[in-house]
């Protein structure tokens, strides 16, 4: 008896108890491979199979304008390899088919968010900042960007932070950045040209370059 990819995730997803968000990821999987319009039941699936429908959500995801296409087609290959494995475990499969490696992809999936490259590139832009109409602070706007940016990046701190809308999180303030070069704490024997920021979430309370 032939085993059809959406009746095997239909049963994994009620052996594994899934959410409804990860339920509907994997909906999403075998919306893609019906509409890829290949029928072959799991137990023929070859790695020439699964490489040339991974291959064709990559295709989709860039006619369609995605921001990621190699985030969806390993999220594609992640929900099938999971499926599949399932199956060989519950003896649906006699053996597992190799898969093709995963794609490049972005760090971050999603619009909103920037590679280590722009972030980069970002950063460096910082230096052509202009003087605002109004701005009367003696460091130059551009320092205060690259400060937040490094800030952001290297120590990930979260919407809580930031928007002070967790009341166990002490909120960003300027008043935690220096801009001498030496530590300071006096304990630091380094110099950081950008200054320091004493990063007061960190219990030992350490002061950290920017």
């Amino acid at each position: 008896m032939s085993t059809t990819l959406q009746s095997a995730v239909e049963s994994y997803a009620r052996a594994r108890n899934l959410s409804r968000g990860t339920r509907n990821e994997y909906a999403a999987t075998v919306k893609k491979w019906i509409t890829w319009n290949h029928a072959i039941p799991i137990e023929q699936l070859s790695r020439k199979d699964i490489r040339e429908f991974l291959d064709w959500v990559h295709e989709q995801a860039i006619k369609e304008e995605g921001t990621n296409p190699g985030r969806t087609s390993n999220k594609a290959r992640e929900n099938l390899r999971a499926v599949l494995s399932w199956a060989w475990e519950q003896d649906l499969l006699e053996t597992l088919p190799r898969f093709p490696p995963p794609r490049e992809q972005r760090d971050v999936a999603g619009r909103h968010y920037l590679t280590k490259a722009e972030i980069n590139a970002l950063y460096f832009a910082t230096y052509q900042l202009k003087r605002l109409r109004g701005w009367s602070d003696v460091l130059p706007i551009g320092r205060y960007w690259r400060s937040a940016l490094a800030l952001f990046f290297n120590y990930g701190l979260d919407t809580g932070t930031i928007w002070k809308s967790t009341p166990i999180h002490e909120p960003i303030l300027w008043r935690h950045i220096t801009w001498d070069q030496q530590a300071p704490d006096g304990r630091q024997k380094d110099s950081c040209r950008w200054g320091w920021i004493y990063f007061r979430r960190v219990k030992t309370g350490k002061f950290l370059p920017v």
